[in-house]
């Protein structure tokens, strides 16, 4: 029981920090693409 809570745990953290990498990705992307015209 305790090994699939914290196999829950990591893969929420897993695509808690995914998004928080995607939308800070998609942030620098999209102000390059500004600074750029």
């Amino acid at each position: 029981m305790n090994s699939i809570a914290i196999t829950f745990f990591g893969l929420g953290a897993i695509v808690l920090w995914g998004g928080l990498m995607l939308t800070l990705g998609i942030t620098i992307y999209n102000e390059k693409k500004l600074k750029m015209q």
